[in-house]
């Protein structure tokens, strides 16, 4: 879908405020540029959600380079952001669904739980993963609270009779959610763990799950540590093709130590990044090294 008007940003003004769960805080967002956007199509939909400064109302505006690209070029102080995924968009009723995982601390974590009707934050970058193949004969769909919003509307979405199971890990029971659907879907919600509260098992999970027969696709977001361990399960121990799995680390824990510690590495492991594409390698093979090289320093 094209629209002339789309600038790659929007602003999006609050309409309404919901706790769904004891951790998570849907917020609905509408205004007059929601008819401007163009969503990616992909369930698994995420944008830069861009907060106020302090002493603002609203995010500034973005500008356009040479190139038409629109971002806050050549601003030193551009406002904080946050990546999320767009649960549901409606383009009839102007809505646009975000879904904040509610926690102590974080920027936005704070301003889900503190939103008010008539504040205005700016969205902007759509892009999207999931890309499952028409030979799949089923899904398995795997997530930390932080992928949630993406699994339920993968789920939603899903065609009549498709197959897919989901493996959910939520912080109490009251998290569980319930999804309506077209399609076969089993569920396996991993209830206390993982989330940044303790260890993950999502990886223990998804090991302990039988693959059906058959052509699969795996869709997995959740901590940076744990995509990798699962990525290597289907990668290197079960030969899955890249075509058949996206495993996204939506965050990851202790990222302010983790950070400083890469940026000792980040030099090589960018060109050994570079090396790949520059002999002809895929995005996917360098990103392969990429993430190599990383586990070997320990990051």
């Amino acid at each position: 879908m094209s629209n002339s008007s789309w600038r790659g940003y929007l602003y999006a003004e609050v309409v309404s405020v919901q706790r769904l769960t004891p951790h998570m805080v849907r917020v609905v967002f509408g205004g007059p540029d929601m008819a401007n956007y163009v969503p990616s199509g992909a369930p698994d939909e995420c944008m830069a959600v861009f907060f106020p400064r302090e002493g603002e109302e609203r995010p500034p505006a973005m500008t356009a380079d040479a190139d038409g690209v629109w971002w806050y070029h050549g601003i030193a102080d551009q406002p904080e952001s946050r990546n999320y995924s767009v649960r549901r968009f409606d383009r009839d009723a102007g809505r646009l669904v975000i879904d904040f995982v509610a926690h102590e601390g974080g920027l936005a974590a704070t301003w889900a739980l503190e939103a008010r009707p008539g504040q205005v934050l700016l969205l902007a970058g759509a892009r999207s993963w999931y890309d499952k193949p028409e030979a799949a004969e089923w899904q398995l769909l795997v997530a930390d609270m932080t992928g949630l919003p993406s699994l339920g509307r993968i789920v939603e979405e899903l065609p009549a009779g498709a197959r897919a199971h989901a493996i959910v890990e939520v912080l109490e029971p009251s998290d569980v959610q319930q999804f309506e659907t077209r399609g076969d879907v089993t569920y396996d919600w991993r209830v206390g763990t993982g989330n940044g509260d303790s260890e993950s098992v999502l990886a223990e999970a998804v090991r302990g799950y039988p693959l059906p027969d058959g052509d699969g696709y795996v869709w997995f977001a959740g901590e940076a540590s744990v995509t990798r361990a699962v990525r290597k399960y289907f990668r290197k121990e079960l030969d899955y093709s890249q075509e058949r799995f996206e495993i996204i680390g939506y965050w990851r824990a202790q990222a302010e130590r983790w950070l400083e510690k890469y940026k000792k590495h980040e030099s090589s492991a960018l060109a050994a990044y570079n090396e790949v594409i520059d002999s002809g390698g895929s995005e996917f093979e360098a990103d392969e090294q990429y993430d190599e090289l990383l586990e070997g320093v320990g990051l």
